[in-house]
């Protein structure tokens, strides 16, 4: 049999002679009629194109032959299959219908009777003709959807993941996982602050009870360390039965916020109290200037000395506090390099080593380094002002000892694979409890009017910004230690935050 275009085709099955008048189908003229065998229609099903209509006449043979029916019936996809049954035997149309058949049709029919069947039949495969369309445009509308929404969500720039009831991470963006890494299936509290268990206030637990949203200021851990101080909200994610199954968490990073807030309120601060510091430097200075032209009136040179002596100390004092306030106001990008720690190290001590020695103070300088090469990466102006400071005060506290010719400083430095440590120590005067807890507190000094309190605050920031930390022991009458650690490559999240 030459192959058929089924599409423009109503094929008749196994239909006994003269069973159906199709001369007197509307249809007739217009669509060809293809008579076959069951055999044959199972022979050309895989080679020719699906026909739109199938009658099959269904009898005790037929029935009998189950494997010929599911190879027939199923075999025809969207085509549309029309049991023809003998008024003998209705109840095979009702099995039919059961095998997948879409109608039955009662023989003998004439030609009117088989129009109806081939018009329903043809109705039946406009509306899945639509349907069809539809999914398929609802396909393409979800995936263009689906697209944008997955843009969206990874070009937002807050960190975005989604949790279920259990805390574990389903879903996150593009800038979550560059932070903290693709966690997806590990508890949320585990990767976002280091912790063993759930937070005792937790947002996401209270959109799961409520299905509001809320919102809360935390504090998080970016994978190489970085704190982030960040606002966090939560929404509900609900299914199809209106159940929440999941609840989106977006993070906001307000660390450089926060951080112009405190700058702002410790201006304020700072203008009051240098208002009175350099009020009393001021008088000071009066005081020295008046010795000076009294001892050049009365040609007393002790008198003037004394008023040169007072007037060098004040003019120090007041150069070293405009230029703390001019570096704890200026904004500046860090400009991170690799130095050599042996280098960077000569650089700090150059003026050390004179103030040092006019106080008969005795220095002890060690580096160890545990690896192949002595680099690491800062921002090398920021960081020498931080450790000169530190050691500007290790100096401080052995003069105020009273025995500094006895005095040692200890500046000692090991450079390990991945990080790099410091540890600087004077035997000075030491600090109590109470400086020792402020002592990184913005305009708190132990020096009285010769501090300005900004010194080892800028420091302990420097510190910071380079990912490091730094820790203080210290009691009185016996010294101080500052031990310093810091990552010898910044992380790059670090560098994005400054």
């Amino acid at each position: 049999m030459e192959n058929i275009c089924m599409n423009k085709t109503i094929c008749i099955v196994n239909c006994p002679e003269n069973s159906i008048e199709i001369k007197g189908s509307i249809f007739y003229a217009d669509t060809e009629f293809a008579n076959m065998t069951r055999g044959e229609l199972l022979e050309e099903m895989s080679h020719m194109q699906r026909a739109a209509i199938v009658f099959i006449y269904f009898n005790d043979d037929l029935l009998n032959d189950r494997h010929a029916i599911k190879q027939l019936i199923p075999g025809m996809g969207a085509t549309v299959v029309i049991a023809m049954v003998s008024s003998t035997h209705i109840s095979m149309g009702i099995t039919a219908l059961g095998m997948g058949a879409s109608d039955f049709m009662i023989l003998p029919a004439d030609g009117t009777t088989f129009d109806i069947y081939v018009k329903r039949a043809m109705d039946k495969i406009c509306i899945q003709k639509e349907l069809l369309f539809k999914n398929e445009y609802y396909k393409s509308r979800y995936s263009q959807s689906e697209k944008k929404y997955k843009q969206l969500f990874n070009e937002v720039p807050c960190f975005i993941f989604t949790l279920n009831k259990d805390y574990l991470i389903t879903d996150s963006n593009r800038k979550f996982n560059e932070y903290f890494g693709n966690h997806i299936g590990e508890y949320c509290f585990g990767i976002c602050k280091n912790r063993d268990d759930p937070c005792r206030i937790c947002p996401v637990q209270l959109t799961y009870e409520d299905g509001e949203n809320h919102a809360l200021e935390s504090e998080i851990i970016s994978s190489d360390g970085v704190k982030h101080i960040v606002l966090s909200w939560t929404a509900p994610i609900r299914d199809s039965a209106g159940n929440i199954n999941k609840v989106l968490v977006m993070l906001t990073d307000i660390t450089e916020v926060r951080r112009l807030e405190d700058h702002l309120s410790s201006l304020g601060v700072m203008i009051g109290s240098i208002s009175h510091g350099i009020k009393g430097l001021l008088t000071s200075l009066d005081s020295g200037m008046y010795l000076i032209n009294t001892g050049f009136k009365k040609g007393d040179m002790t008198r003037i000395s004394e008023g040169l002596e007072i007037s060098n100390q004040i003019t120090e004092r007041i150069k070293k506090l405009v230029l703390d306030i001019l570096y704890y106001t200026k904004t500046r990008r860090p400009v991170w390099q690799k130095v050599s720690a042996r280098g960077f190290i000569d650089e700090v001590m150059m003026p050390i080593i004179p103030a040092a020695g006019q106080s008969d103070i005795k220095l002890q300088l060690n580096v160890q380094c545990e690896t192949h090469d002595d680099y690491f990466e800062i921002d090398e102006k920021s960081l020498q002002s931080a450790f000169i400071n530190i050691l500007e005060n290790s100096i401080d506290a052995c003069v105020a000892s009273g025995t500094a010719r006895n005095c040692t400083i200890l500046f000692h430095c090991r450079i390990k694979a991945d990080k790099i440590v410091f540890l600087i120590k004077d035997d000075g005067k030491g600090m109590d409890a109470m400086t020792l807890k402020n002592i990184f507190t913005i305009f708190f000094s132990s020096k009285g009017k010769q501090g300005t309190g900004l010194g080892l605050y800028i420091t302990n920031k420097v510190i910071e910004q380079h990912s490091g930390e730094i820790k203080v022991r210290s009691s009185l009458d016996t010294g101080t230690k500052f031990l310093i650690k810091m990552p010898r490559i910044i992380p790059r999240t670090a560098k994005k935050k400054h």
